[in-house]
């Protein structure tokens, strides 16, 4: 029988290995809106160190990438098994932080820090595996892929579909390490986030029932929006393995008009759309945009030909959705040693892309608690990281 990844350290160094990792991980300020590149040269020159080559998948103006390095016998082309992990974390600003966001703080019992549950904890982890592995005794390669922008909607995992799809046959499945307490998740809602603009004229309040209100249009989209949420709960389609077994509209933001004695001239709206798997996430966005530009924006151009509507997709994460019973998944859950049926999540993830899009069978499955992410004084438990080395050490790819 085949056995866990063999190391060059002892589990106390490599835990030690780890920590180091994740406060140097920590360090970068890898926020969306900002480059990761920092990060991913210090991922490569860790990885070079033990002899494991890394290739850059770059962004349009080469200022984030992806990174993608194998371990073990992949000569053939084989990536194996796939440890996904994004390298972006969320903004800090206007949160209450007891000390530093960037600068890793250990206590007895957690590792506090931004990114640390979302999900440098998990990168850290993989890293104090690769970078002390014989992966000269391999006999099934550990792939590492490390992506930009996840949280503003997947966009680096998105831009590596087509390099994923070519992998088919030479890759057995993927792990993406989001914090889920290390249960084994498969399954969770789609979501997307879509941009509303009205235009109307500027006018004097005096002429407002001869002008297109941009706000009251906006409003109406919303009162459609709730139609629809209220078709969703009462004839879905319905998935009870979540909490709120059907999809969802939520208008998050409006922002429109000057002052009470003008008529609005613009009036912006975002609303995010949470679909469970198998309810076409896109059919309901169309309805939404059949609604704004045809029946709302006839009514405004009845009052002024200057009128306009504006539809935009500011982001898509893919609803994701395997069989628990699947030979991936299984094949985990013995591994692991998982004692409890696998579980369901609301939040999103870069699984939807990698399944139902380049075709690997994948679970969501890393340290800490989302509950955590994102949030000031960020953490994750140092028991949960010793389960997370534990967990990969024991894949039997020796």
């Amino acid at each position: 029988m085949p056995s866990g990844i063999p190391l060059r350290c002892s589990d106390s160094d490599l835990y030690t290995h780890m920590l180091e990792i994740l406060e140097r991980l920590v360090e970068f300020d890898t926020t969306s809106h900002k480059s990761n590149l920092d990060l991913i040269q210090y991922v490569r020159a860790l990885l070079d160190g033990n002899g494991i080559e890394s290739e850059l998948h770059w962004n349009a103006e080469r200022t984030k990438a992806n990174l993608v390095a194998t371990a073990g016998p992949g000569s053939g082309g084989e990536r194996g098994i796939v440890w996904s992990g994004h390298t972006d974390c969320v903004p800090v600003e206007g949160q209450s932080w007891s000390s530093d966001p960037f600068t890793l703080r250990v206590t007895e019992d957690r590792a506090i820090g931004r990114g640390t549950a979302d999900m440098k904890g998990f990168i850290a982890c993989c890293l104090a595996v690769l970078s002390t592995a014989d992966h000269a005794r391999l006999t099934t390669p550990v792939t590492l892929m490390l992506t930009y922008e996840e949280e503003i909607g997947c966009v680096g995992a998105r831009h590596l579909v087509d390099e994923m799809r070519s992998w088919s046959g030479r890759v057995q499945g993927c792990i993406v390490g989001e914090p889920t307490g290390l249960e084994t998740v498969v399954g969770h809602k789609g979501k997307q986030v879509h941009r509303f603009t009205f235009v109307g004229e500027p006018k004097h309040a005096a002429l407002a029932a001869l002008m297109p209100n941009t706000i009251t249009s906006a409003a109406a989209l919303v009162t459609h929006a709730h139609s629809l949420n209220e078709g969703f709960r009462s004839t879905g389609p319905r998935d009870d393995r979540f909490d709120i077994g059907h999809s969802w509209i939520n208008v998050g933001h409006i922002q429109g008009g000057l002052k009470p004695n003008i008529v609005p001239e613009l009036c912006a709206m975002e609303l995010e759309i949470r679909n469970v798997p198998g309810h076409d996430i896109d059919e309901i966005a169309r309805k939404l945009e059949r609604h704004a530009l045809g029946t709302l924006l006839d009514e405004m151009k009845a009052k002024s030909e200057r009128a306009e509507v504006h539809a935009e997709r500011m982001s898509d994460t893919p609803s994701f959705d395997i069989e628990p019973g699947h030979e991936f998944v299984q094949f985990l859950q013995n591994a692991f040693g998982g004692t409890t049926e696998p579980a369901y999540v609301p939040f999103g993830t870069e699984a939807g892309l990698i399944w139902q899009h380049a075709g690997i069978p994948t679970v969501v499955c890393g340290p800490g608690s989302i509950t955590e992410a994102h949030t000031p004084d960020e953490f994750v438990s140092l028991d949960q990281l010793r389960d997370c080395l534990r967990r990969l050490r024991s894949l039997p790819l020796a």
